[in-house]
């Protein structure tokens, strides 16, 4: 049994630094993400109604995917339209608190010549109406 304990004591002392070595590890820093403000004029759809709001609607219902490619009825009330010049992905935080993540485009979801960008909230509701300017946070990845 003698021959055993030094083993296990060796072991111990070995798992114990291993442990403590393991917390000196450096880790790669987190990307931050870049937040800006910028003025939006807001405007929403529902593709569940058609004209407009869909692009392939068949027998009353809506087939399209938004430009991402994702399911529109998995992202209502979670993801808008925004101009090219934000990939999708990137979120919006409006001046009520909600979050928008960017999964669509739309021929008239541009920036304009002043800055103001255009977002369509994919919403049945929405606060705001159409055309309302608001200062809205940008975060990138």
């Amino acid at each position: 049994m003698s021959v055993h304990l030094p083993v296990l004591l060796f072991e111990e002392a070995h798992t114990e630094t291993s442990k403590r070595d393991a917390t000196n590890i450096p880790t790669q820093p987190k990307p931050e993400k870049k937040t800006v403000t910028v003025q939006a004029k807001i405007s929403h759809y529902n593709p569940a109604l058609g004209g407009v709001n869909c692009s392939n609607f068949v027998n009353g219902k809506c087939v399209s995917r938004m430009a991402s490619g994702a399911s529109w009825e998995k992202w209502m009330n979670k993801a808008c339209a925004c101009p090219k010049e934000y990939p999708f992905g990137t979120k919006f935080i409006l001046p009520d608190g909600s979050k928008w993540v960017c999964m669509d485009r739309g021929g008239k979801i541009v920036t304009e010549a002043d800055g103001t960008i255009w977002l369509d909230l994919l919403t049945r509701h929405t606060s705001y109406h159409y055309g309302k300017v608001v200062k809205v946070q940008v975060v990138r990845k």
